[in-house]
């Protein structure tokens, strides 16, 4: 999930273009946490670890973008609105940012800067210390906990050593292969959505591995640590977990 701020002095371009966002937000896990219309709010109140993303005007009373930016953004994704081009350069040579979009812009123009500049460089994943539990809410009925760095992927297969999960339920697997939570009732889909943020990924329509455990992967096939059980990446998800394999490899 990408989380972003939309920062511009003018109420009505800060409507067009969360508007505008809202048609991708499905499609590409966007949330909005804040608009603000003015930059010394702005500085007043967003807090660096509520958000990942900044979209700012460049030229506003009191902070500019850049400004504003350096105060509040200096390890964050960037993208500047900006009504003319004669900023460009001044951009460019200011900060390490995403893009800029001229106002108005066509959500294509943000489309392709949200594609090449910000998915797979936002890191929004939560650092668990050894032992941490998390207690996970499935539907309105249950909660279930369970320790993250002791799990190593989940899965609904019924071919992992011989574990067969209930129908629509999926299984917890921890080293060495073994089921340390069984028969969840969730689908993947949503689990997959709920663990991203603590490391966890989709490799295909019915497994999600745990990206720290990782041994190696060889075209499609993932080894993990301490475990016997070859797991395999689908053509649908390989694209995006091969880049964020090779981000944890720190390659």
């Amino acid at each position: 999930m990408i989380r972003y701020i939309l920062v511009d002095d003018d109420p009505n371009t800060l409507k067009g273009v969360k508007t505008k966002i809202d048609n991708l937000s499905k499609d590409y896990e966007l949330k909005h946490i804040a608009s603000y219309d003015s930059s010394k709010k702005a500085y007043q109140n967003i807090n660096e670890d509520d958000f990942d993303l900044l979209i700012v005007d460049f030229d506003m009373p009191v902070y500019n973008g850049i400004e504003l930016a350096q105060k509040i953004a200096t390890n964050k994704k960037i993208i500047f609105l900006t009504s003319t081009t004669n900023n460009e350069k001044q951009i460019i040579n200011s900060l390490d940012i995403s893009g800029y979009l001229s106002k108005p812009f066509e959500v294509e123009e943000f489309e392709v800067i949200l594609k090449n500049k910000v998915i797979g460089k936002v890191s929004s994943k939560k650092t668990f210390k050894k032992g941490e539990r998390l207690t996970l809410a499935i539907g309105v009925n249950q909660d279930i906990g369970f320790y993250p760095d002791k799990t190593y992927y989940i899965s609904t297969s019924r071919n992992i050593k011989k574990y067969q999960s209930n129908k629509n339920c999926v299984h917890f697997f921890g080293a060495q292969d073994d089921v340390i939570v069984t028969n969840v009732r969730i689908s993947i889909n949503d689990l997959s959505k709920k663990l991203e943020p603590y490391g966890f990924e989709k490799i295909n329509q019915s497994t999600i591995v745990n990206l720290s455990k990782i041994d190696n992967r060889n075209n499609k096939k993932i080894e993990l640590l301490d475990c016997e059980e070859t797991l395999f990446i689908g053509d649908k998800e390989k694209k995006g977990i091969v880049y964020k394999i090779r981000s944890i490899f720190g390659i």
